[in-house]
């Protein structure tokens, strides 16, 4: 009896239909991992950037250009973010437990917190520098960038305790896989105010 030598046509088709299996899902493995990786180094930006907008507010205390400082230091440290894609930046004075204030995390509100974006990454110092005087006390102009929560009114004094800061950022991360919806990154950083001794 003859043996039949296999037919390459059909160990070529079953081949042909194992690679169409295999090579979608090693895509979308690869495609995922990057995409793990990509997230995770824009959280790890979004969380240096709380950080150095904090430390420059703590070290600030009630210096007028606080925020605009803050500003600069959150812009070094997202530059490689598109500015539109920065959705919020919140300067805020936490609640006894830490918490942002209710209410910031939608609006500025007066003598809590102040909001800014992307586009406010690159204002000019002048636009956080106009004062004027309510009641004998010298305050932030109403024109000023930072006016809801001005710097100015910020206690940095030892003694009963210096103020708490919070810096919160949120962004939008534009994915690479086409089948991983975008998803926003954000991130708290609160200090306390540095006391000055003047």
């Amino acid at each position: 009896m003859r043996r039949r030598r296999p037919d390459g046509r059909r160990q070529r088709g079953a081949a042909l239909v194992e690679v169409t299996i295999v090579v979608p899902l090693l895509l979308t493995m690869v495609l995922g991992l990057a995409e793990l990786g990509f997230r995770t180094q824009e959280s790890q930006n979004v969380v240096n950037a709380t950080r150095s907008g904090a430390r420059v507010i703590s070290s600030s205390g009630n210096s007028r250009s606080a925020d605009h400082d803050a500003l600069l230091a959150i812009g070094g440290a997202v530059d490689n973010f598109d500015p539109t894609d920065i959705v919020k930046i919140i300067i805020f004075k936490p609640e006894l437990d830490g918490s942002m204030p209710a209410g910031c995390i939608n609006f500025p509100l007066n003598n809590e917190c102040n909001h800014y974006d992307g586009t406010d990454l690159t204002l000019p110092a002048t636009s956080f520098a106009g004062t004027e005087f309510v009641s004998g006390v010298e305050t932030c102009a109403a024109t000023s960038a930072d006016t809801t929560w001005c710097p100015l009114d910020r206690n940095v004094e030892q003694y009963p305790s210096a103020d708490w800061i919070g810096v919160y950022i949120q962004v939008k991360h534009k994915t690479i896989a086409p089948f991983l919806p975008d998803t926003t990154l954000s991130d708290t950083t609160i200090m306390r105010l540095e006391p000055r001794f003047d």
